[in-house]
Parts: C-alpha cells; structure tokens; sequence
C-alpha cells in the first residue's frame, strides 16, 4: 500500500493547508524517527534545484517543529533514481511542467507504480498530474477543456489549481468518456487529499 498526498499547487503560500501537507508527509512515523525525503524537481529548471531544495528543507522543519530529516535531490539518472527510491520514506514530486516531468521519467513508467510501493508519494500539481490517469491544469495556457494523459499510476482522473470554472469540463469529461469510471479529484490551489492504493 502507497500513501498518496495529492496537493493541488502552491505549496509556497504560508496558510494551515500547507502546513497540514507537509506535516501529513510523516504522519504516519515514529516521533523520533529520522525520514528519507526524496526531492523530485524533474518539472522545474536544473539551475533551480538547489533553492528549492532549500525552501522544502525550510517549510518542512518550519512546520514540523524542527524535526530531522535527511533530503535528497532526486537523480536524472533512472539507475541512480532506482536506488535512491530504495532509500527513500518520502517522495516528493514538485509542481512545474508537467511535460518536462513525464518527458524524465519517460523510462521507468511502467516500473514506477511498484518501485512506489510502501512509499509515502507526495505530489503538488504537476506531481499530480505524473499519477492521474487523465488530467487538467487550470493554471495552464492550453484550450480549457484540454486533458492531459497521465502515467495512470493510480485509479484517478484530476485537476489541479481546480476552481469552480473546471466543473464543467468534469462533466463534459464524463459524457466523453462514459467507461472511465475513475475517482475525480479536485485540488483547489494549497489544499490536498490522501488516498492510499
């Protein structure tokens, strides 16, 4: 069984829906128990990665009272990533290009639901969009009802930076799609939820 944290985007913005997500990353372990975070930046600018290595580093501590925590940049190299899931209790996919993310981990697509088991996977935005099945940004410039194929890790179909706007693109999603019977997740900007498959 996975834990998924599913985050709708901004997880910068300082309110209790951010604070509850990053604590909701190690709900579930012991209070003196050092985790494993693997930082997965794959949707943003290599240049980047360091600076927001440190923001997560911050935000985590700062929500979680400080508490230790060993963080790791994700590897480009499948190989290295491999062994570092290994490693790893926490895996946290950022929010970015959706399209730069999949495009990285084009090669372990069909590997990545197992190599994901018993994990902790926490995905904002384009993090979301890797594992759904079908899914939307609002925050995007594309036409807006354009639904993006997702590697289907899980049973859902999602949106993310979801307004009241989206919600007929839901149903015109259903009536196009009338056996895709997938659960819809709608994640509003900073707030999350958790399914575990």
């Amino acid at each position: 069984m996975t834990k998924f944290i599913l985050h709708g985007g901004q997880t910068g913005i300082p309110n209790e829906a951010n604070k509850k997500f990053y604590q909701e990353w190690i709900k579930d372990f012991s209070s003196d128990y050092v985790p494993t975070i693997m930082l997965v930046f794959f949707a943003r600018e290599q240049k980047d990665w360091q600076k927001l290595k440190q923001q997560d580093e911050e935000r985590f501590a700062k929500y979680n009272q400080q508490r230790p925590a060993k963080f790791i940049i994700a590897s480009t190299d499948l190989n290295v990533f491999k062994d570092q899931l290994q490693q790893a209790d926490v895996i946290y996919f950022r929010g970015g290009s959706t399209e730069k993310l999949m495009r990285t981990i084009q090669g372990l697509r069909s590997e990545l639901r197992d190599l994901l088991a018993t994990k902790v996977f926490a995905g904002s935005s384009a993090g979301v969009m890797l594992i759904s099945d079908f899914s939307q940004s609002t925050d995007t410039e594309v036409g807006a009802n354009h639904w993006t194929r997702g590697f289907g890790l899980i049973p859902i179909n999602s949106i993310v930076h979801y307004t009241a706007k989206s919600l007929k693109n839901v149903e015109d999603f259903k009536k196009n799609h009338p056996d895709n019977k997938n659960e819809f997740i709608l994640l509003p900007e900073t707030e999350f939820v958790v399914r575990n498959y």
